[in-house]
């Protein structure tokens, strides 16, 4: 898209009501008019449209949306991605697999391996592939495509991608249980498709009620597999737990307006939801009664969540107020702000629950945080407008993806220093490791 195309009739990124459709209309018209910064574009307008559910109130969500979009024409990309936490299991040489993509046409994931810190050859996978996840035993991992509707499984033995798996339209969040026989993929109209891993074909969608018509934070899932908590839309006061066995919907919990993240205490018996609001809160849910309790007030416009691995802690990502609000699981009582870089939007915590770090994306930094003093460290420096971070599962190394610059740094936890940035080309946007 060219500076000054005032005859192009864009639609309004501050309506709620704005979908996948849409979208894919302006990603379209910017790859055309200009081959170079199309991509950039792209990425901006992705990101922006996932913002929204960060900033509900529309002057603070039109102001954002244009920030954004300067800032990735004079420098960078921005967003949040949905993302899915590394899984657990260990492994002696896991592998980052990263998305990428340099126009509507070309998209593809890069292998990074673990013990060498270098690039394999890419792999092809689907258009504006902006989410990945990867299965507990780290066999395959998926991709979503949202220019095509489908997910591309690729096999980490071979790093060769399978035929697509269709399912509902525009997806953009996926979860998979934790026994990895089902990844549920969550599409734009509140749409759930399940694929089963073992055969990957997919299922019916399972429609969740109240729908809603833009995207929603990544559904999460109880550690005993048995109910998946889905926002309808980031426009929703809602979270609908989901049965996994039967694949019926249950009765919607009202939360906080604009709920951007969903997580789980490691325990199974509570669910957290960020409600992205400019007071911002977050909204614990009973598992076993499905009954949400007082909202606890952090920082303005959350939007992320991390819970330490012994489940004492959740840290707050507030983007609005640029501070991490840790709470307190037991008592449901928010601590000090610990104050962070420019637009805190992500928070990885270490397995061994001693160090969080926190993504800042408009800084080009991360910043550390020791969770036994609750204080920060020095921030650092690692690729252009960082947009996702992975963890190994020996927490030897942190993985940070820097869309603008089309790097991955690595973080030496030890240290807290970065490593040499490792080239992905393109825009790399979403980050996993599969052991």
């Amino acid at each position: 898209m060219r500076r000054g195309d005032a005859g192009m009739n864009e639609p309004d990124m501050n309506d709620p009501y704005l979908g996948g459709t849409a979208l894919r209309a302006m990603l379209e018209r910017a790859t055309a008019d200009e081959p170079l910064i199309g991509p950039v574009v792209q990425n901006a307008l992705v990101a922006g449209l996932k913002r929204r559910r960060r900033r509900r109130t529309s002057g603070i969500v039109a102001c954002a949306v244009v920030v954004a979009a300067v800032s990735v024409i004079t420098s960078a990309l921005t967003g949040a991605p949905s993302r899915t936490p590394a899984p657990a299991t260990q492994a002696s040489t896991p592998t980052v697999y990263v998305t990428n993509h340099s126009s509507s046409t070309v998209g593809w994931v890069t292998p990074i391996s673990t013990a060498t810190n270098t690039a394999g050859p890419p792999i092809k996978a689907g258009k504006l592939n902006v989410a990945v996840a990867s299965t507990p035993n780290g066999k395959t991992v998926y991709v979503l495509n949202q220019d095509s509707d489908t997910v591309t499984p690729v096999s980490t033995a071979t790093d060769k991608a399978g035929r697509p798996i269709k399912v509902a339209e525009f997806p953009f969040a996926i979860a998979i249980t934790p026994d990895g026989k089902i990844a549920y993929v969550l599409s734009e109209n509140s749409q759930l498709t399940p694929i089963m891993t073992a055969t990957n074909t997919a299922g019916r969608p399972i429609a969740i009620s109240p729908a809603g018509y833009s995207d929603a934070a990544t559904p999460a899932i109880t550690p005993d597999g048995k109910t998946i908590y889905v926002s309808p839309s980031d426009e929703s006061d809602y979270v609908i737990p989901v049965n996994t066995a039967t694949g019926k919907a249950g009765k919607p919990i009202r939360v906080g307006a604009a709920p951007s993240a969903i997580v789980i205490t490691p325990d199974g018996k509570t669910v957290y939801t960020v409600n992205s609001i400019a007071q911002g809160t977050v909204t614990p849910i009973a598992v076993a009664t499905n009954k949400a309790g007082p909202s606890i007030k952090v920082g303005r416009y959350p939007v992320a969540i991390a819970i330490t691995p012994d489940g004492k802690t959740a840290y707050v990502a507030n983007s609005g107020s640029n501070t991490v609000t840790p709470i307190d699981i037991a008592t449901g009582r928010a601590g000090p702000p610990i104050s962070v870089g420019h637009y805190p939007d992500t928070i990885a915590i270490t397995p061994d629950g001693k160090t969080a770090y926190v993504i800042n994306n408009s800084s080009n930094t991360v910043t550390p945080i020791d969770i036994a003093t609750g204080r920060a460290g020095p921030p650092i420096s690692v690729g252009g407008n960082p947009s996702d971070i992975a963890i190994t599962p020996d927490g030897k190394t942190a993985y940070v993806v820097g869309s603008a610059s089309g790097t991955v740094t690595p973080i030496d936890t030890a240290t807290n220093t970065a490593g040499p940035a490792i080239k992905v080309g393109g825009y790399p946007y979403a980050i996993v490791i599969a052991p």
